[in-house]
């Protein structure tokens, strides 16, 4: 294994993220892959890879990426969050929210508590996958 400082495993993965926002999924994917070997301890590449097959709606893969990370880190509050995402937007509503309301109690005030409670809040008052992702509009009309 090469050992690469932290400071350029982080600039790795921010190309990724650029890679991904620009829907480069194929080069987002390979360099996430990179850096999950060459840190192989770290269960935020896997968090990644999750988040690249979520935007193809690829949610079961997504779920496995994120289920991989919470074997390196049992507590990675991200990974738990994307779950109950990636498990919403796959049609598992129930687990979803059971997780989602996990992360709210968990991370109360932090960035991924104020996700999942937002998530959950959407999906009480009725919004579905397809009206959060954009492609139909509100629940009666308009």
């Amino acid at each position: 294994m090469i050992d690469m400082e932290r400071k350029h495993l982080v600039v790795m993965m921010e190309a990724g993220f650029i890679y991904l926002g620009m829907q480069k999924f194929k080069e987002a994917y390979q360099v996430f892959e990179g850096v999950v070997s060459l840190a192989p301890e770290s269960d935020v590449p896997l968090v990644a890879l999750g988040g690249v097959d979520f935007c193809l709606g690829k949610f079961a893969s997504a779920v496995k990426w994120y289920k991989k990370a919470l074997k390196i880190d049992p507590k990675s509050i991200f990974a738990k969050v994307y779950i109950g995402e990636a498990l919403f937007f796959w049609g598992k509503k129930e687990e979803a929210m059971a997780m989602l309301e996990e992360v709210s109690r968990e991370d109360a005030g932090g960035g991924a508590g104020d996700f999942a409670k937002a998530l959950l809040d959407a999906i009480k008052q009725g919004f579905t996958p397809k009206m959060l992702a954009g492609f139909e509009g509100p629940k009666g009309g308009a």
